[in-house]
């Protein structure tokens, strides 16, 4: 018996508790004041939603990623603080630091190109020294020849004379080329062993002719393997300025030229800052307003550009940016 009242207590107290959560403020309110609250309420939304900001302007907060600061557009550049001139001066030193990329480029440039025509230097010296060597193989040919055909000469006047086998013609070919004995004295065509001394002196000056044409041959053949190993280096040379100018253009085309893409950027950059610079009343709001479409046409005409240079062109424009590169 003494268990019902409690749980009637209890249940009467829940009942109370669900009768205040769905309690409603306005219901206990006279109509003047319930009107006056509703007005109230109007006139908060619209102070969040309706308000009215500057052309182009909603607050930071809904306008970039939080970790972009940005200024609003209606902010001077110039104001209490000179904001202009520290990004005139932190675009001079990116550009400074840009044209120092390309000067390092330049000098591997100016070092291929200096291996370049110390190559085409050397290539001329061979290209010289086997056209001389064309003409000195041709004198040698000659020489070779002429000495061949002494000593077949005195061959076949030799066999002449030994087939005559007369004191005169033995006396004519003694005369003719002057065959001495081993002693150095002149052969006399009256001795009894004349045929064995002029084929021993015919056989000594036919060794001497063949010798001198031996001579000539093997320079002949030296100039020609000389002329080989040239051709063979100045092909190697040529190989080799190809490939230095291979590297000369691709670094022209993926190093420099987007860099002087990158500093054409800054530098228009820079010269619409120097010109605001004189505007007392400029703010960030025309700086974005030319900002924009330039980069917007300037990455058209200039696809190179280093994806780098254009988030900095946007850091100083005050162009918001995701996250991660602001």
């Amino acid at each position: 018996m003494s268990d019902i009242p409690e749980s009637s207590s209890f249940q009467n107290e829940e009942n109370s508790s669900q009768e205040i959560s769905h309690f409603d403020p306005m219901a206990v309110l006279s109509e003047q004041e319930e009107k006056n609250v509703v007005q109230s309420l109007n006139q908060i939304e619209e102070s969040l939603d309706g308000q009215s900001y500057f052309l182009g302007e909603v607050p930071q907060s809904y306008l970039v990623d939080p970790q972009g600061f940005l200024p609003l557009n209606s902010d001077r550049i110039i104001g209490s603080t000179n904001a202009i001139e520290p990004l005139i001066n932190d675009v001079g030193l990116l550009i400074h630091d840009e044209v120092a990329k390309i000067q390092n480029f330049q000098k591997k440039i100016n070092f291929w190109e200096d291996r370049i025509e110390k190559n085409k230097t050397a290539i001329a010296s061979s290209e010289s020294k086997m056209k001389q060597n064309n003409i000195d193989m041709v004198f040698d040919k000659k020489n070779r020849d002429y000495w061949t055909g002494r000593a077949e000469q005195v061959a076949i006047d030799y066999s002449y004379a030994s087939a005559a086998d007369r004191t005169e013609d033995w006396a004519w070919l003694i005369k003719k080329y002057g065959l001495k004995n081993a002693d150095s004295s002149p052969i006399d065509s009256d001795q009894n062993a004349i045929e064995e001394l002029c084929n021993g002196a015919s056989n000594n000056l036919i060794g001497e002719y063949k010798n001198a044409s031996n001579k000539y041959e093997q320079a002949r053949r030296d100039r020609e393997l000389e002329n080989h190993r040239l051709i063979h280096e100045n092909s190697h040379l040529k190989g080799s300025n190809e490939t230095l100018k291979g590297y000369i253009s691709a670094t022209y085309t993926k190093e420099i030229e987007p860099l002087q893409e990158g500093v054409l950027l800054l530098k228009e950059l820079s010269a619409k800052l120097q010109s605001m610079s004189q505007d007392s009343h400029s703010t960030f709001g025309e700086l974005r307003a030319w900002a924009e479409p330039f980069i917007n046409d300037f990455i058209k005409m200039n696809s190179r550009v280093p994806q780098s240079i254009v988030t900095e062109f946007r850091k100083f424009a005050s162009i918001p940016l995701p996250a991660q590169n602001s």
